[in-house]
């Protein structure tokens, strides 16, 4: 009876928030402290929940060393800076009414919110089916939306990815001899939205506005394939990751009488953007166990990001209504036009046991630039290749408060670099115009860091 309690406990709340899950905090950092510490090389790890994200196949290996219900929360925070970008041109006649130079926001949101899982041993006797779930919450806010700038410089990987609520849902079975299956479904959205204004300037009138809008889920099956055999120091791993994309569409209609008694001035338009993109990924790793107190642990991750959609709002198709003889039209909405390519992303971890209850890790992985060349012509959109080092400490408690369970504690602390490079921007604007200048101009420096850590408790019963 505790163990179904508990389980529906947790399949309301999968329900629940998967509604909302939005970011990616496993591709940026790895869930749970572990695989933070081993650099997100998590897709052969078999003893925690948040095998429910990295290889839902390990679920039921994890479940095979006895406990048939185990729960997990952790803390992570990760403070974002950037070098900051001064005096650079931030609007002109392509997007403005004239030339304005400034600097630029570089304050980003950290990332700071709590994780929740748990992997539950459903059925032992058909296949030791076992199910998971691992959940990210802000602390912050509910959820943080933000599409960015379109033409000013935007480290736009960085902006909201990791600011909204994530949960990753999966099961996994044996097979026998050491081999598992397993799938899982990662969540995103479709946000629509509609408004009406219309703006009155004369006495005795009324300005009003209407909003609504509505929230549908979509989810992204992804499958692993997990395989430690018997008696064997090592274990491999496969995972496929289906792209989805958290779309936003906006449509406004809108009026204003601006010039006493004559008709209203009308304006619609539409607005799409793609606030949350995860790509379709194939990772491949494993890890082998050559002494009894060394365990080294290696992943691979392919992303396809050549059909990467940009989050920037873009206005199309608008359309307005003539006033008297007259009339005029508005241009529709542009982002900037970059090379998106795919990428390897390798990891790399190791854990060196002291004794029973401690163990040292340490990891590695280097991502690079999803965007092709430096960003000298027109936009400004930012992702420089990162180097990210990381330490860890497992200590393993042998009872849980007043109960005879053992409890896990890990530790991380984690430290990204992002490679620094200089952007020199092109003469003229971005339509080509000779006497205006593009938005960044002169130049700029990027750079910055990532620096935090995290803690998380996993207790089995």
């Amino acid at each position: 009876m505790q163990f179904r309690s508990s389980f529906l406990v947790f399949t309301f709340f999968f329900i629940f928030l998967s509604n909302l899950a939005l970011a990616n905090v496993g591709d940026i950092f790895g869930f749970g402290s572990r695989s933070m510490s081993l650099g997100g090389a998590g897709g052969s790890l078999g003893s925690s929940p948040s095998v429910a994200y990295h290889n839902p196949a390990a679920l039921a290996a994890a479940a095979d060393e006895g406990p048939r219900f185990r729960a997990s929360w952790g803390f992570v925070y990760v403070q974002p800076t950037f070098t900051p970008i001064n005096s650079v041109v931030t609007q002109n006649t392509f997007i403005a009414d004239g030339l304005a130079t400034g600097n630029v926001d570089m304050t980003y949101k950290p990332t700071v919110g709590q994780e929740l899982g748990f992997t539950y041993r459903l059925f032992p006797e058909v296949g030791n089916f076992t199910i998971g779930l691992i959940s990210f919450l802000p602390f912050n806010q509910l959820a943080y939306m933000d599409s960015g700038e379109a033409y000013v410089p935007e480290y736009f990987q960085y902006r909201a990815r990791t600011q909204r609520p994530q949960v990753e849902f999966g099961a996994g079975a044996a097979l026998g001899k050491g081999l598992y299956l397993g799938a899982g479904v990662h969540a995103a959205f479709t946000l629509t939205g509609n408004g009406t204004v219309f703006l009155n300037t004369q006495a005795n009138t009324a300005s009003s506005m209407r909003f609504t809008a509505s929230m549908l889920p979509k989810l992204a099956p992804f499958f692993g394939v997990y395989y430690a055999p018997p008696e064997k120091p090592f274990s491999l791993a496969t995972v496929f990751r289906t792209p989805v994309a958290s779309d936003n569409n906006f449509s406004l209609s809108s009026s204003a009488r601006v010039f006493g008694p004559l008709p209203g001035v009308d304006f619609n338009f539409m607005a799409v953007s793609a606030l949350f993109y995860d790509p379709m990924a194939l990772e491949i790793g494993g890890t082998v166990t050559p002494t009894s107190w060394l365990k080294v642990v290696g992943q691979v991750d392919w992303q396809i990001w050549n059909q990467f959609r940009a989050p920037a709002m873009l206005i199309s198709q608008p359309q307005t209504t003539p006033v008297g003889t007259g009339s005029f039209s508005i241009a529709s909405g542009s982002v900037p036009a970059f090379n998106y390519v795919n990428i390897v992303v390798p990891r790399g971890g190791v854990e060196i046991s002291f004794s029973d209850t401690t163990v040292l890790r340490l990891g590695y992985y280097y991502r690079p630039s999803m965007i092709e060349g430096v960003p000298n012509g027109a936009g400004n959109y930012l992702d420089p290749a990162t180097h990210a080092a990381n330490i860890g400490l497992g200590l393993k408690v042998p009872h849980f408060l007043t109960l005879e369970n053992p409890l896990n504690i890990d530790f991380n602390f984690t430290y990204q670099l992002l490679t620094a490079f200089r952007v020199t921007k092109t003469a003229g604007n971005e339509a080509g115009v000779s006497t205006d200048q593009k938005i960044g101009s002169p130049g700029y420096d990027v750079g910055g860091n990532l620096l935090g850590g995290g803690v998380s408790l996993s207790v089995a019963f």
